[in-house]
């Protein structure tokens, strides 16, 4: 099933994305834990994809371990970073034979050590060129991502818009945004892609802030702003780990109520493998996506 039928049928769609750790205990443990986030009966979870492919393996498994033992549907991320054409069909072939029906396609991180996107050599440039791929290789359910502040690397939030358009048309079933902190940024950005033409779910991504250091790293890395009453909260409780934490619950928690108020189509809740984010976060939008699970 692609996901997109989740978004045509649900009002509202709540979703849980996952890291695979790099080691076989961390893989055992994170399946455990995985036990438990399913009582929170999200729609689908989503398995990040390590820069490089590094994780390649064991996003395949966590997947696998997703849709088939816990019956779940599961949406596996692919990047083109350090990739061929060749390697990307590989991989798409294997998740083919694996019954993984969704991907979410990326262009993925630069490298450690690099400050931005090389071209791999004989593979593809963008998201949009490696979504057109994956289109043509499988009848797999797209997914992509979007900056309601613009990608870092293009601030230019008008052209950033452009090429999400350019996803879309080359097959992005739906778009599940960066995380952001000020519902603004995400609420213009819908509704003027809205008044562009955009059809497909345009869903908000919510990662709670945890501590002041690792809110501002982020904020840095992916050019989020920061509202200022949660950087002078955080900034005063920087040194209490339990304060700063709730602080970060509470504002998440604003987040959602916002967004539901405001009709999104979903929300994909950015979980970094925490059993703690999902218990506080996950009644909430389990209450606002139904009873049942799809």
């Amino acid at each position: 099933m692609h996901l997109i039928e989740l978004y045509k049928k649900q009002d509202f769609v709540f979703s849980i994305e996952i890291f695979p750790p790099k080691t076989e205990k961390g893989m055992d443990k994170l399946k455990m834990t995985l036990e438990k986030f399913n009582g929170y009966t999200p729609d689908y979870f989503s398995v990040t994809y390590g820069a490089g492919g590094t994780s390649r393996e064991n996003t395949h498994e966590m997947a696998a371990h997703i849709r088939h033992d816990l019956g779940v549907p599961v949406m596996a991320h692919l990047t083109c970073v350090s990739h061929t054409v060749k390697e990307i069909d590989d991989v798409l072939t294997k998740l083919k034979k694996s019954d993984i029906e969704n991907l979410m396609a990326l262009r993925g991180d630069p490298t450690v050590g690099t400050e931005h996107f090389i071209q791999p050599e004989g593979g593809y440039h963008n998201a949009g060129e490696l979504i057109s791929a994956v289109r043509k290789h499988s009848d797999f359910g797209i997914g992509a991502a979007g900056y309601p502040e613009g990608h870092v690397d293009n601030p230019d939030k008008d052209d950033d818009r452009k090429h999400l358009h350019g996803k879309i048309a080359a097959g992005a079933e739906f778009i599940v945004t960066q995380f952001f902190l000020d519902n603004t940024h995400f609420l213009r950005w819908r509704d003027k892609l809205r008044e562009e033409g955009a059809n497909v779910p345009l869903v908000a991504g919510i990662l709670p802030p945890s501590n002041w250091k690792a809110t501002k790293r982020m904020s840095e890395m992916c050019g989020v702003s920061i509202p200022q009453d949660l950087a002078e909260a955080l900034l005063k409780h920087e040194n209490d780990p339990e304060a700063s934490k709730e602080i970060g619950y509470t504002h998440a928690e604003k987040q959602i109520e916002n967004l539901l108020s405001e009709g999104v189509e979903g929300v994909h809740l950015y979980a970094l493998n925490s059993l703690e984010t999902v218990k506080r976060l996950g009644p909430k939008l389990r209450a606002a996506a139904g009873t049942s699970s799809a």
